[in-house]
């Protein structure tokens, strides 16, 4: 399940709003400049699209380098219910485009979406179980889900809470199994939460944003900064594992498998140069040697060719000289 090297959405979290937050919502600077249709007007409007695809038009407002969504951003959270002790995360989809996700005060996202007027029902959210949280010191050794997300989502969708572990994945798509206390299976607890928290750089204040994926006790995460703009990670964490096995004990033997392989293939380069080498060698007689001789070889062959030929040419001027003779006489 790991991620590819896509860079994520520029997103930000607000929780537990306060009443003020009902009428205008405060923006960190770094995310405004990124959600803004363009530049050079103290004053824009920007496009936000609620769970079920409805939009408003949000005015945007900026001030001595302080950014808060001013006009409309009442009327978009009173027709999606959003109250005092909700949470809502921006998501930035391109300039001037952002989606808008709301949670209960129990910290679950809203399951209730845009109520019909006249009417306290809504229409139920399609998105996957989300819950939301803010870690408090005692999130740093073990943390406990919410309640209500155990009520209403891993009963109803028959997660095994018996489970001994849980499995979380991390924001760059690796495996992290958190062991759950025994006695309260909704508790990420034990030695693992501890090193995924420091894997992490996690701390209080930051905004963890769990999703459950569906299938027994596996979650992703997303991490929020204390100003609620989404943490990025740009360098694979050394101490995540694939294998559900437990932090940095398992990771570490790892790390010189890179330069044993490449010694490795170091090693092969020079075993074939060596084995090359000779080869060049032997050909340099043949480039050496001149391309012209005049030196015959003399084999066996050709000496019992000669000398038959030499005894042949005598025998038959010895026969000449015999028929000579007897004339003669």
């Amino acid at each position: 399940m790991a991620h590819s090297a896509q860079r994520p959405r520029h997103k930000y979290a607000a929780v537990s709003l306060s009443p003020s937050c009902l009428h205008r919502l405060h923006l960190p600077a770094e995310f405004a400049a990124r959600l803004e249709p363009g530049a050079g007007e103290e004053e824009r409007e920007v496009t936000v699209m609620g769970p079920l695809g409805k939009v408003w038009r949000v005015e945007l407002r900026w001030q001595d380098s302080v950014c808060w969504l001013g006009s409309g951003w009442p009327e978009l959270a009173a027709a999606l219910g959003i109250g005092t002790g909700w949470s809502v995360v921006l998501r930035r989809e391109r300039r001037g485009v952002a989606t808008l996700s709301a949670f209960d005060p129990g910290c679950c996202l809203a399951r209730l979406c845009t109520p019909h007027a006249g009417s306290s029902q809504g229409v139920a959210c399609k998105n996957r179980p989300r819950f939301i949280k803010v870690i408090q010191p005692d999130d740093l050794e073990k943390m406990r889900i919410p309640d209500k997300f155990v009520q209403q989502h891993l009963t109803e969708a028959g997660a095994c809470l018996s489970s001994q572990n849980a499995m979380i994945v991390c924001p760059l798509g690796k495996f992290w199994r958190v062991k759950l206390d025994h006695g309260q299976s909704d508790v990420l607890c034990g030695d693992e939460w501890p090193q995924f928290v420091m894997a992490h750089d996690l701390s209080e204040g930051n905004i963890l944003l769990f999703r459950y994926e569906g299938t027994n006790m596996v979650f992703s995460v997303e991490v929020f900064l204390r100003n609620g703009c989404l943490k990025e990670y740009h360098t694979t964490l050394a101490l995540c594992t694939t294998d559900g096995a437990r932090g940095p004990s398992d990771t570490s033997p790892q790390r010189p498998t890179t330069p044993s392989l490449s010694m490795k293939r170091k090693n092969d380069r020079q075993v074939v140069y060596a084995i090359s080498a000779p080869t060049q060698l032997k050909s340099k007689p043949a480039v050496i040697s001149p391309r012209h001789s005049f030196t015959k070889k003399i084999t066996s062959f050709a000496l019992h060719k000669h000398f038959v030929s030499t005894a042949f040419v005598l025998f038959i001027l010895w026969f000449v000289a015999y028929i000579e003779l007897d004339t003669a006489n």
